[in-house]
């Protein structure tokens, strides 16, 4: 190979990462996502990396409880967040080649597909409202225990700082002074 076709190789090859970069930048700007219940009643929008956009709650949306609400809101903001990364994933892809180890990186962190309407015993914790009056007493706690590590033992000697390194002194004895 001649060194001009070497070079007019690389330039081609350089030619196409900027393409590819391009492209993946233009992809991963509009990666975001935003989720809808299926009343319309409530949509979230968050970026390419999760964060939360926009929300916007209808006035029909209040007509059940804080911890109904509460709990739409954060199946649909985790179902958003999940379809923005698949979209930064699919962006990722031309990039770095379908069967490429930093791709399979990528994709090994996908959160889990969300259900429609889980249990509320499967839901996952997070914030809540609740309809106790802000009077109600906290519950109790258990008393607490004893952390195990024992005091430091007082010494019964005389009351010197200089016995814990021997009774020397360095300017000689105390009495002396």
């Amino acid at each position: 190979m001649t060194p001009e076709q070497w070079l007019s190789n690389f330039e081609a090859k350089i030619a196409e990462v900027q393409q590819k970069a391009a492209e993946f930048k233009e992809n991963l700007e509009s990666s975001g996502a935003t989720e809808s219940s299926a009343d319309g009643s409530l949509r979230v929008t968050v970026a390419p990396n999760g964060a939360l956009t926009d929300l916007t709650i209808a006035d029909s949306a209040l007509r059940g409880s804080g911890g109904e609400l509460a709990a739409q809101i954060m199946r649909l903001a985790r179902k958003a967040q999940r379809a923005a990364a698949v979209h930064v994933a699919e962006a990722f892809a031309p990039l770095a080649g379908e069967d490429s180890e930093s791709l399979r990186m990528v994709t090994g962190y996908l959160p889990p597909e969300e259900d429609e309407d889980p249990p509320a015993a499967e839901r996952r914790p997070g914030y809540a409202f609740t309809d106790e009056p802000e009077d109600a007493e906290p519950p109790a706690r258990p008393p607490a225990e004893p952390s195990g590590r024992p005091g430091r033992p007082r010494s019964t000697a005389r009351d010197d700082d200089d016995d814990e390194f021997g009774g020397d002194q360095i300017f000689g004895r105390r009495d002396e002074w």
